[in-house]
């Protein structure tokens, strides 16, 4: 039995000195008074429970029991599109644990494991009408495809400080524009990469998590779920402690940043007086504390993989801004429909119009190519068709490690790149161009391509990919297809996919999505 004292803030275990259910809780004896006891709610909650590798286990046999239980949906079913029964299993989760009191969760899967499309079905299945997404800017215009897709009812994006808001109508964010809506109600909020708040100090944390006494954000208005395939991105656990402390203190025992960070970093003199967070300490337990609780909710690619399709295609939509609205308007001349049926015209200014694009469409291509890298994705291959966007490429993303194929790269140097690619973990980004790169390589060391140029020809698309989907790829290869919204490239992408999922159903059975 568990009594709690307030007077000196203890929970109090009645029971034997060698009784076994509060030492595997984490209780501490006390001779003098011949009781258990402990400061931490977490502990005596765990305890109540059977504790601590009782109650992770029985996490974990409910997560089992979930997926179990989905089996007999239909992946991406035409028209009405499902979950794979790991989705399906993260939103009963989550639903159970909206329904039992919670304001706020963690889905913490691995990179590619749709976590959006859970978070969206969760809103649906809680009835939530109005949403506001708050995300990195590039990803805005596919947010809005995600809600069409997963959610329903009207949505807009803010893509500047003059946007008009309607009252009904879900709200895609990105960070730098959030504060334009934090007077507005909405009925759930979710905060993709949500990493980003790791910094306590910043504005953008102050604005969702709140800040000084009060510490009132907008998660303190609407319940939220935070998406992030990397919630710790350099390895120190007091990067979580701003949205636990907020959203969950109760399983870190309400502790303060210098306490939690006594308990789960490891810490260094800096010489100046000071410490330095250099990595972590009691991992497990703080795995049992997230896990256990049931506030995280976290897949790994090898967990789920029997669920994935060997291939899976993104196409990632930019919103037009400045530089390329100058390039869509020159695009204008020219039909889509007309260049899907007869090619593109022999001797127009189209190619030029294309490198322009490409260029164009590096900066925004780079802020998602950053996200990647830093938001849990290993390894990336990327392919893009101009010797400028390559170089561009290659200059941004040099701090990860690089390494380029282009046509003027020697053949020698050529297989030296692949393979330091291949083995060396502190190489990070393959960059190729789409023909000298898309055939003849092995990069299955990645399982992410972003193709930045795509061909117009789907089956130079489809060699580039499967430069990672081959013998020796361990897991789904993510293709992620670039466009600008309106742009002759979304037009003619979008077609080739759609005939594409048309094939498949009909050669191979398949259902695409």
């Amino acid at each position: 039995m568990i009594s709690y004292t307030p007077t000196f803030k203890v929970f109090v275990w009645t029971g034997t000195p060698d009784d076994p259910l509060p030492v595997g809780s984490g209780f501490e004896w006390s001779a003098t008074a011949k009781r258990w006891f402990t400061r931490s709610a977490y502990i005596a909650w765990l305890a109540r429970r059977g504790g601590v590798t009782d109650e992770a286990a029985t996490r974990m046999a409910q997560l089992d029991a979930a997926v179990a239980s989905s089996q007999a949906l239909e992946p991406f079913l035409p028209g009405a599109p499902g979950l794979f029964p790991f989705q399906a299993a993260g939103v009963e989760h989550a639903v159970e644990q909206y329904r039992r009191g919670r304001r706020a969760l963690l889905l913490s899967d691995d990179p590619g494991l749709g976590k959006s499309a859970q978070s969206l079905t969760i809103a649906k299945e809680m009835g939530h009408k109005r949403l506001l997404v708050i995300c990195p800017a590039s990803l805005r215009l596919n947010w809005l495809r995600e809600i069409a897709m997963w959610h329903g009812g009207p949505a807009q994006a803010v893509l500047d400080g003059k946007a008009e808001l309607y009252s009904e109508a879900s709200v895609v964010t990105s960070y730098n524009l959030a504060h334009l809506v934090k007077d507005l109600s909405f009925d759930f909020l979710i905060c993709d990469e949500g990493h980003y708040v790791r910094n306590p100090d910043t504005q953008r944390t102050k604005l969702i998590l709140g800040s000084g006494k009060e510490w009132r954000g907008l998660v303190d208005k609407t319940p939220s779920i935070f998406l992030t395939g990397t919630p710790v991105p350099n390895g120190r656990p007091s990067e979580m402690w701003p949205i636990i402390y907020r959203c969950a203190p109760e399983i870190i025992d309400y502790a303060k940043y210098w306490t939690f960070v006594d308990r789960f970093c490891l810490v260094q003199d800096d010489g100046q007086g000071g410490v330095l967070i250099r990595g972590a300490k009691r991992q497990a337990e703080l795995y049992a504390r997230l896990r256990g609780s049931g506030f995280m909710i976290r897949r790994l690619k090898e967990d789920v993989l029997k669920d994935l399709p060997p291939k899976q295609y993104k196409m990632v939509v930019f919103p037009a801004d400045s530089e390329t609205k100058k390039i869509l308007h020159k695009e204008s001349a020219f039909s889509a429909d007309e260049i899907i049926k007869h090619g593109a015209p022999v001797g127009s200014a189209l190619p030029e119009y294309r490198r322009e694009m490409g260029i164009a469409k590096v900066p925004q291509a780079v802020e998602y190519l950053l996200d990647m890298l830093d938001g849990g994705v290993e390894k990336v291959v990327v392919f893009a068709h101009h010797v400028e966007v390559i170089g561009l490429l290659r200059q941004a993303l040099e701090e990860y490690g690089v390494v380029v194929i282009a046509g003027h790269t020697a053949q020698a140097q050529r297989q030296l790149a692949a393979d330091r690619f291949q083995t060396d973990p502190t190489c990070r980004v393959f960059i190729g161009n789409i023909l000298a790169a898309g055939v003849g390589w092995n990069l299955f060391a990645a399982q992410d391509i972003v193709l930045v140029e795509s061909s117009w020809v789907p089956g130079e698309n489809d060699q580039a990919i499967d430069r990672l989907h081959r013998i020796g790829q361990i897991g789904s290869v993510l293709a992620h297809i670039l466009v600008v919204e309106g742009s002759l490239d979304a037009k003619i992408l979008g077609s080739a996919a759609h005939k594409a999922g048309d094939v498949g159903k009909i050669l191979d059975n398949k259902v695409g999505s």
